[in-house]
């Protein structure tokens, strides 16, 4: 019965296996995001890992991570210095505006949709090869057509961020376990756009571009479908 506990089969060795991988994945996340602007394509890598290991790809953790950051370093470093640039243009504006402007309260609203497309955009470029300007328009649209998605990730953000600050030995694991339930979500809805998600990396890139027009065709039958009921 000891021998089947320690088997590698057994929930103890895959308890313990997730738990180096999480730790593993960082610490690489942790250095290659030093130099600040290079956090894009740390945190594209880690999703990148998670996500294959979601969909039952097998690879080495460190190996995977490597490849995917050195893949998407430069999309993902100019999105980084983008979104960086926005947001410091959008505190300017609501520390330099009056109160009772009609600019003021459109910054706020500015600032949740960046926040809200922030959450997706880095996820997405990990799987899939878009052109940036429609990798941001295809997260504005994802991160506000999926709302509870969208607050769901932003609460578990700020709760590590929280937890983080009162027991501070935690930040060694706490990006790798926001990255891994945050993927979960993810990758649920990766699959309602393109149900071969699971599938190799290199075939569901070819098909990105369906994703927004999916959606979108899904709306506008559930529209379509809402007026046949009400003209009834």
């Amino acid at each position: 019965m000891m021998k089947d506990f320690f088997s590698l089969d057994s929930k103890l060795y895959k308890y313990c296996n997730f738990l180096s991988e999480v730790l593993i994945l960082t610490i690489l996340w942790t250095i290659c995001s030093l130099p600040v602007i290079t956090v894009g394509a740390a945190t594209t890598g880690m999703y990148y890992v998670f996500t294959r290991l979601l969909s039952g790809r097998e690879g080495y953790v460190s190996r995977d991570f490597l490849k995917s950051f050195k893949q998407n370093f430069v999309q993902a470093t100019f999105l980084t210095i983008l979104l960086i640039f926005a947001a410091w243009i959008i505190y300017i504006n609501i520390a330099n505006l009056k109160t009772d402007s009609f600019f003021w309260p459109v910054q706020f609203v500015l600032c949740y949709e960046l926040i809200i497309t922030l959450i997706y955009i880095f996820p997405v470029l990990s799987r899939f090869e878009m052109k940036t300007f429609q990798l941001i328009r295809t997260c504005i649209f994802m991160a506000n057509r999926h709302l509870f998605t969208s607050f769901t990730c932003l609460v578990l953000f700020v709760a590590f961020v929280a937890i983080c600050m009162y027991q501070p030995f935690l930040i060694v694991v706490a990006a790798g376990f926001y990255a891994w339930l945050t993927s979960l979500m993810f990758m649920k809805l990766f699959r309602k756009y393109l149900p071969n998600m699971d599938g190799d990396i290199e075939h569901t890139n070819a098909e990105l571009g369906e994703m927004e027009e999916a959606a979108k065709a899904a709306e506008a039958a559930k529209n379509a479908e809402t007026d046949d009921h009400t003209a009834q």
